[in-house]
């Protein structure tokens, strides 16, 4: 006989087929508060509900933006506008700090499988790609936070995983992407972080002699995307 946790999976895949992604947020969350090991399915729906529901709303917010930017230029009246942007902001922050609440105080603790730690660990940047990130310090923070998450998640893999293993290859799939999304505001500490981990899920022995040559480059001004050439080749050699 189907239990309560059943029947929240279920109208999770309602929700999905009819595109009400909040309420499939909310009973994946349901799911999450048995603080039971999810199953791929259930990993899975989880990633969805969150992915559409914070990803609709980031696209809202861009749209809304644009607008208000071109509305200004004319001398429209913005307060309504403007008022409407912050409705979008606040659903969003609930958005993600809701996922950064289920991840800390149910699916990581009741993790028991190395493939569901790390996808948790990983799903830290739905709530931490911060774009009302009102200083530089506080997205130099989200920044840190979402490079230790990867670490963690780079450590499990490099102890329980074989390097072939899908999971760790989507790992180091995303950490590449970080590392390119980040280039431009990271300092050398979070450089040598990021090659680091990326070493580490590439077995490549000599990181810290990557690590100075990525020094070396970031100091004479060498472009992103020269970087990111450089380093996939160095992670992936030898």
């Amino acid at each position: 006989m189907p239990g309560p946790c059943d029947d929240h999976v279920y109208l999770a895949k309602v929700f999905e087929q009819a595109g009400r992604y909040e309420d499939m947020v909310a009973s994946m969350n349901s799911v999450a508060s048995f603080n039971c090991e999810l199953s791929v399915e259930q990993r899975s729906l989880l990633v969805v509900a969150y992915s559409n529901v914070i990803g609709s709303h980031r696209a809202s917010w861009g749209t809304i933006c644009s607008i208000e930017q071109k509305q200004e230029s004319i001398g429209s009246p913005m307060r309504l506008i403007q008022s409407y942007r912050e409705t979008i902001e606040q659903e969003l922050t609930k958005a993600c700090h809701s996922i950064l609440a289920v991840l800390e105080q149910h699916l990581i603790p009741s993790s028991v499988s190395s493939e569901s730690l790390i996808i948790y660990h990983t799903m830290y940047d739905f709530g931490l790609n911060d774009i009302f990130a009102d200083s530089s310090d506080r997205q130099k923070a989200n920044t840190r936070k979402s490079l230790s998450s990867y670490k963690a998640a780079s450590d499990v893999a490099v102890n329980d995983l074989c390097p072939t293993h899908p999971v760790r290859i989507r790992l180091g799939h995303s950490l590449y992407v970080r590392y390119y999304e980040h280039l431009d505001s990271w300092g050398p500490d979070e450089t040598s972080a990021s090659l680091y981990a990326l070493s580490r899920q590439t077995h490549q022995p000599d990181d810290f002699s990557v690590t100075a040559l990525v020094r070396e480059c970031m100091t004479r001004g060498c472009g992103k995307g020269s970087l990111l050439v450089f380093i996939m080749k160095a992670s992936t050699s030898g």
